[in-house]
């Protein structure tokens, strides 16, 4: 069997959600088939690309790497968006460089199927092959969650935010026709394509997973007064979600003025000032390489996500490290955790802190959760899972009656 994997994102080095299921995923496919990348590449410069191509080939026999265009939302008029069936973000990042090489390697080769895996709602790489007319073709992790509408409320703001969704919604309609297999990465997102996804075509749920081997070491002690946040701000729920946090939790925890508060991720851009000034001990990380070190040393990983879709690695990657978590509903939306038994919830400001509060007072309830955490790791979240499920998804797909394998025009 011969696979090509058409990717959103670069999946070196595998230190973000994004990433780390295109990592997972190429490292599966290649125990059973071959696999050849093709990949936007976001952030790295050419000598961090060079580096991922190398690593990569340890799974990939051909590696390319794009250079993605960055999104622009002024890039075009406010009536232009409105008028065109075709996403903003679609007609500003879509790559003709890109789809040249998906269509070239396509010609070249006798693949037997293409996976588009995908990042957030830009679904370039689905639109991308769709255009090439790249059959069979499964598309993974789909969603749609980040864009549903974040207040009920009927305002200026809610009725922009239920057009965009409403437009996705439609433009998914009529791209996903050309697909044969989708999988999400939840339920609750598989729920929110009912009416999207077309009949004919099966959609599976393929949860997010970890290679518990990576995540096996020693990383120093932890800080019991130590609090971590993981995740680039350059997805706004990020931060919209630290900033909440900082500005209305934080001042209700009763053992603030003694605990440090770290933030990895990337930052530029993002207005770090209100966070600064509501929590002034507050430390930004940057971009890190490794960020297991980061997690396994702090006491609390929150999770205060507000929106959004799809399923936390950040949280799976604390449990694999025996980091207790503390997440509002949202941001463990999803996942098959349960309160009080290997994660504790909190959607109030009020509660949030209480429950920062007990991980600090208590080492029975630290310990417990993360024991059994790590527990619902080997259980539901395993790299085997995704390797056993995608091996059966393409070998069936391949076997369907009707496909045949045909360069892109």
């Amino acid at each position: 069997m011969r696979i090509l994997v058409i990717s959103t994102w670069f999946p070196y080095p595998p230190i973000c959600g994004a990433k780390i299921r295109k990592h997972n995923l190429i490292r599966q496919l290649a125990r059973f088939t071959e696999v050849d990348l093709i990949a936007l590449v976001q952030t790295l410069d050419q000598e961090q690309v060079e580096e991922g191509k190398q690593y990569l080939k340890n799974y990939c026999g051909n590696v390319h790497a794009i250079s993605a265009i960055p999104y622009n939302a002024k890039a075009t008029s406010t009536l232009q968006k409105i008028i065109s069936p075709v996403p903003d973000v679609i007609r500003i990042t879509r790559n003709a460089e890109f789809e040249e090489r998906i269509c070239e390697a396509w010609s070249r080769r006798n693949y037997d199927a293409a996976i588009a895996t995908e990042c957030g709602v830009t679904y370039i790489s689905t639109f991308s092959s769709v255009s090439q007319k790249i059959r069979p073709l499964l598309v993974d992790s789909i969603e749609i969650g980040v864009l549903r509408p974040k207040s009920r409320l009927l305002s200026r703001q809610y009725i922009r935010q239920a057009m965009t969704f409403m437009k996705a919604k439609q433009f998914l309609s009529q791209l996903l026709r050309d697909v044969d297999i989708i999988t999400v990465t939840s339920k609750s997102e598989r729920a929110l394509f009912n009416g999207v996804i077309p009949q004919k075509v099966p959609c599976f749920i393929s949860p997010n997973v970890i290679d518990l081997n990576d995540y096996s070491d020693t990383y120093g002690p932890r800080d019991r007064r130590s609090i971590i946040h993981t995740g680039s701000f350059s997805y706004g729920v990020n931060y919209e979600a630290v900033l909440w946090f900082s500005q209305h939790v934080f001042w209700r925890i009763k053992a603030k003025d003694s605990l440090s508060f770290r933030i990895t991720g990337k930052t530029a851009g993002s207005d770090l000032a209100p966070i600064r000034k509501a929590c002034s001990q507050v430390e930004f990380t940057g971009l890190v390489k490794d960020i297991r070190p980061y997690i396994a040393q702090s006491r609390i990983s929150i999770v205060p996500i507000l929106t959004g879709g799809s399923t936390r690695l950040k949280i799976l990657e604390s449990m694999a490290l025996g980091t207790p978590v503390v997440s509002t509903s949202r941001g463990a939306e999803g996942l098959e955790v349960t309160h009080e038994e290997n994660i504790l919830l909190a959607d109030t400001p009020e509660d949030f802190a209480h429950q920062v509060d007990r991980l600090i007072e208590d080492d029975e309830l630290c310990n417990r959760l993360s024991l059994r955490g790590q527990q619902l790791i080997k259980n539901k979240y395993t790299i085997n899972r995704m390797g056993e499920q995608f091996e059966e998804l393409l070998r069936g797909l391949i076997k369907k009656d009707g496909h045949t394998i045909k360069p892109c025009s």
